[in-house]
């Protein structure tokens, strides 16, 4: 089953002893080093929370907007082309959005704006012919962090928080939502390059890599040797050879010309 739905999908951290003897000579001390605090594990989301989610199967949200498409042929000619979303969806998608944030700290908050809402509808609702979706919400960097990074300025952006929230996200929905269900993962950008991460962590190499369609990683950094499928980014995870293909990887990215 997890093959035809394919066909469908392809279109990421005492001393107390005394002595007698002169003490040693005390090392060297790096004062740089000594006096930097020491960095707390980022804290996550709580993902049983319902509002830390974009999209869920059996609500109304971001990914139940009317996802009707219109194709436009080579000759100019338009096509309506309407979308209903399966009614029992044999397998489930999980979507990281890309940097898509406006908010004007470094990284987003956990309100939905707009703008979440909107790629939903653009990137993932269609998936909803064949997926059950699932899309939590996360504090990624925002988009304003990344303009003010570009004109040079000094912004504190925390990217192991982003990480973070995602795979509390992940592990949530195996512990409640999967129940051994194959699952497509998808993400575009920064959601990408998170669900790579994730990926070569949690589930490259792992039992539930059996459970892996695909995973469509869209503007990311996969990288394989020269001439080969596997390898690189992922140890045991190919890239897809064909639209038939599962448990492997599709990726690709654009570049400006100059």
């Amino acid at each position: 089953m997890y093959r035809r739905c394919l066909l469908a999908l392809a279109l990421a951290l005492s001393f107390g002893a005394c002595s007698q003897e002169a003490p040693a000579p005390a090392e060297p001390v790096d004062e740089a080093t000594a006096a930097a605090p020491a960095i707390a594990p980022a804290t996550p989301l709580d993902y049983a929370d319902m509002n830390h989610w974009l999209c869920r199967p059996g609500r109304d949200d971001a990914c139940t907007q009317d996802a009707s498409a219109i194709i436009v042929s080579a000759d100019g000619t338009l096509k309506p082309e309407p979308f209903t979303p399966a009614a029992d969806a044999p397998v489930d998608c999980f979507y990281v959005y890309p940097t898509i944030s406006q908010d004007a700290s470094p990284n987003a908050d956990t309100t939905l704006g707009p703008e979440e809402r909107e790629i939903a509808r653009q990137q993932l609702a269609r998936f909803g012919a064949t997926c059950r979706l699932y899309a939590p919400t996360y504090r990624q960097v925002t988009l304003t962090a990344l303009y003010a990074l570009r004109r040079g300025e000094d912004v504190a952006t925390d990217r192991e928080l982003a990480y973070a929230d995602i795979k509390a996200a992940w592990k949530h929905y195996l512990a409640t939502d999967n129940a051994g269900r194959g699952v497509v993962l998808i993400g575009h950008d920064q959601g990408a390059g998170i669900l790579t991460r994730l990926i070569a962590s949690e589930i490259d190499g792992q039992p539930i890599r059996s459970q892996l369609i695909s995973a469509i990683l869209v503007g990311g950094a996969v990288e394989t040797p020269v001439g080969q499928a596997v390898g690189g980014t992922f140890r045991t995870l190919p890239l897809c050879a064909a639209s038939t293909s599962t448990g492997c990887i599709i990726a690709y990215s654009a570049f400006r010309a100059e």
